[in-house]
């Protein structure tokens, strides 16, 4: 990793650094904490503690969008693959007659990478003859295929976790959105000894 990454943004530590660069690889706070060399006992608060920090923040934006360009890939595309997947149907696909299957009229472009994987049968029947070795019935080849498409659970979440539908926060408040009212009960102890009491 090359130090310009860092250049315009508040300065890390070297062990920041690396926590930043542990941390893209899969996005697991704690793991990331340890690998880059913080305590194992302390690792998810510290994980906590620097993701908070904007300096940080932004060297993983930066990382993550250095990392996608390389590979040609931006927030669009990962949010039309999802949706994709999470929207899938059966009837996006042909299969013709020979058992090759392709993404039906109307089917949104890349369509066919919902498709997990395909299992191809093909069913053989001879030509019908008669007793005396007479065609009845030509012979013909009959071909089957089935679609698993990819699981749609998994990205619907994601989807729905992006729009906010599912929310990583849960924020509790009182009546009306105001404060949460608290009491505080007063505890005494009493001990009593023989001819004496102490409050």
């Amino acid at each position: 990793m090359t130090d310009d990454l860092f250049e315009v943004l508040e300065p890390l530590e070297p062990r920041q650094q690396r926590f930043v660069e542990e941390y893209v690889i899969d996005l697991i706070g704690t793991k990331a904490a340890i690998r880059a060399g913080y305590s194992s006992k302390s690792a998810a608060s510290t994980a906590s503690s620097l993701l908070n920090k904007t300096n940080i923040q932004h060297a993983i934006e930066k990382l993550q969008e250095q990392r996608a360009s390389r590979i040609n890939v931006t927030k669009e595309s990962v949010l039309h693959e999802m949706s994709l997947l999470a929207n899938s149907r059966v009837e996006w696909f042909t299969i013709d007659d020979t058992g090759v299957v392709r993404a039906a009229e109307g089917a949104p472009e890349g369509a066919t990478g919902a498709i997990q994987s395909v299992k191809y049968r093909k069913e053989v029947y001879p030509p019908k003859l008669d007793k005396d070795g007479g065609l009845i019935k030509e012979g013909y080849v009959v071909h089957h295929a089935e679609l698993k498409l990819w699981d749609k659970p998994g990205p619907l979440k994601l989807m729905g976790r992006h729009i906010g539908l599912f929310p990583d926060k849960v924020e509790v408040s009182g009546p009306g959105g105001g404060p949460i009212k608290t009491e505080v009960t007063e505890v005494r102890r009493t001990i009593v000894r023989a001819g004496k009491q102490d409050v």
